[in-house]
């Protein structure tokens, strides 16, 4: 009889912290969009002048805010290495 009951406590246990990773996983999904954004906000206040003084022009900021925070959890897919 202890074996159902272990069984679905493990499972209780796995959901829970499936849940708690995924709540983790939105946080960290808010912290990167709201970095993006200001880093969006801060280079658009700069003028053409001084944008180009850091190699930058007004099409390449939404870009470079990007690729400033990367995504903490991005997974690579093993299928596909080699290939993209």
């Amino acid at each position: 009889m202890a074996h159902p009951v272990s069984a679905s406590h493990g499972l209780f246990t796995s959901a829970v912290e499936g849940f708690f990773d995924l709540v983790k996983d939105f946080k960290a999904a808010r912290e990167r969009r709201r970095n993006i954004k200001d880093t969006i906000r801060q280079l658009s206040a700069l003028s053409d002048n001084e944008l180009r003084d850091i190699g930058l022009s007004r099409g390449m900021i939404y870009d470079v805010a990007v690729s400033s925070f990367p995504k903490v959890n991005a997974e690579e897919n093993d299928n596909l290495k080699g290939w993209v």
